[in-house]
């Protein structure tokens, strides 16, 4: 028989669980996004499988329209059976380079947060740091006479997750150079 779960899961997310997206560079500016990683969301409903002992966690990928939905399916004890929550594909989520495989893992973070996997991470906003904070480079346009944009020259590592209450009240970054950087700022 399954036992009653934990809905949200109360498992939280490490700094090394979660990947960071830049979202937008200006020359003033860089805005970022933390997003959980796929395989710690499987972890997340792996383990609870395994202590309410149910059955594997299922999942189930659809479209409709032109969105791609996502199904993940717990075995229940109210209902004896499995229940699916589904969610579609997150537009702005753009972190393997394929946009394939982001509208598939997308909408899978989406439908696991149904559940509460991970959901402190997908609630959080995105954060802003200055180009006093981060390093942000121009990109010149092909013949060198103009600015085409700015990237984020830095390399930022999540290495701390804080939460109160079960949302996330701070991230630090670790640069490439050692400095910590601080969300919200202390």
């Amino acid at each position: 028989m399954v036992k009653e779960r934990k809905i949200p899961m109360d498992r939280l997310l490490r700094a090394d669980e979660v990947v960071l997206q830049v979202l937008e560079v200006t020359k003033d500016w860089a805005r970022v996004r933390l997003w959980p990683k796929v395989d710690a969301v499987r972890s997340i409903l792996e383990e609870d499988d395994a202590a309410a002992g149910a059955a594997p966690y299922s999942v189930r990928h659809y479209s409709c329209g032109r969105s791609l939905f996502c199904s993940v399916g717990l075995d229940c004890a109210a209902d004896n059976e499995r229940v699916y929550r589904d969610a579609c594909a997150i537009s702005y989520y753009h972190v393997t380079g394929d946009p394939a495989q982001d509208e598939c893992d997308s909408s899978f973070l989406a439908a696991a947060s149904l559940w509460g996997a991970a959901l402190p991470v997908l609630r959080m906003p995105a954060m802003r740091f200055s180009a006093e904070k981060v390093q942000i480079n121009p990109v010149a346009t092909p013949d060198g006479q103009r600015i085409k944009g700015y990237v984020l020259a830095d390399t930022l590592t999540c290495t701390e997750l804080g939460y109160e209450d079960g949302k996330i009240s701070l991230v630090q970054f670790t640069k490439r150079n050692g400095d910590k950087l601080l969300w919200p700022k202390a």
